[in-house]
């Protein structure tokens, strides 16, 4: 009887000491279990803060999900797929000069919708994993979240093309418009010289 009580209190003081590590936050409507030591940060409309994105942040990246993945996955230093608690989640891993650090990217997907987990390092901690492990369920298929990555950085790159071809255009009109003044200032001429009167 003795070691049963002596278990069960080992084991409400485990309880209650990994209760303490964690704060609960709510992003976009779903619940997380974050480290205390990012307890302090800021709600936003869809994610959560602490200090900045270099740092640590919870966000439901599904209005901007071809900016953001897009974008990092085309700068990304490393990609890895992973499968945490059965949920399927994608690494991203960035070496940022600024404060010259990896900072990492992890997706995965909450319900109907892709969060990502932005945090300092190039690997996914027990706490990262709790994190995920803490978020509600996802009836996504692994192809299904797969797939939406896939198209958000497709997506990305044919909006960075159109971008680059609009920026070529313009400079080349541009260019020409500088040379062709003359030119065209003639061809005014002639046009109101000729269909002016009607």
């Amino acid at each position: 009887m003795k070691k049963i009580i002596f278990i069960s209190l080992i084991f409400l003081i485990i309880g209650c000491v990994y209760a303490e590590d964690f704060s609960k936050v709510t992003v976009n409507g779903n619940e997380f279990e974050i480290p205390n030591q990012y307890s302090l940060g800021d709600k936003q409309k869809n994610g959560y803060v602490y200090h900045d994105l270099r740092t640590f942040a919870i966000l439901c990246v599904d209005d901007y999900i071809i900016s953001n993945y897009g974008g990092y996955y085309k700068i990304s230093d490393s990609v890895s797929d992973l499968s945490i608690d059965s949920r399927p989640a994608r690494l991203l891993t960035v070496y940022n000069t600024y404060i010259s650090k990896n900072v990492s990217y992890l997706y995965f997907p909450v319900n109907q919708s892709v969060y990502c987990i932005c945090f300092q390092g190039n690997d996914v901690n027990a706490s990262i994993s709790h994190i995920v492990e803490s978020a509600p369920a996802s009836d996504m298929t692994s192809d299904s979240f797969y797939g939406i990555l896939s198209e958000a950085y497709e997506q990305h790159e044919d909006r960075a093309y159109l971008d680059r071809v609009s920026t070529d255009y313009s400079n080349s009109v541009s260019q020409k418009n500088q040379h062709d003044t003359h030119s065209n200032n003639q061809l005014i001429t002639w046009y109101l010289l000729t269909h002016g009167g009607r």
